[in-house]
């Protein structure tokens, strides 16, 4: 079977030690926004949920504005440097939620060993 182009949004969601985490893939646009809400929404399980960008190549305001919504249970955020983390950088995602260049570090501030970035 052959795997979707590089742009089309897709998710995938694993566990990691307490944490859940919640990869996204692609192009997180306008349409595909509503799609992270349910999944940020449904994800409300036991540990702290870390949405990681790594796979990310485009991110709407759509998609901003649900991933920096403030919620009681904020996700933490892996944006490793690029395009999507200079729009973060942009609109100071930093200021609403935690961000970490890579997984093992979010993971590692969510069960309380390191500091963001």
């Amino acid at each position: 079977m052959a795997s979707p182009p590089d742009d089309v949004f897709s998710y995938s969601l694993h566990t990691l030690g307490t944490c859940q985490v919640l990869s996204l893939h692609g192009e997180l646009d306008e349409f595909a926004a509503p799609e992270l809400e349910e999944q940020i929404g449904s994800s409300g399980g036991d540990g702290p949920l870390i949405v990681d960008l790594s796979d990310l190549s485009f991110i709407s305001s759509a998609g901003l504005h649900i991933l920096l919504r403030g919620r009681p249970n904020q996700p933490v955020i892996v944006c490793p440097p690029g395009n999507v983390a200079r729009v973060l950088g942009i609109v100071r995602a930093d200021r609403m939620a935690l961000v970490f260049d890579d997984l093992d570090s979010a993971h590692d501030a969510v069960v309380g060993t390191t500091r963001p970035r």
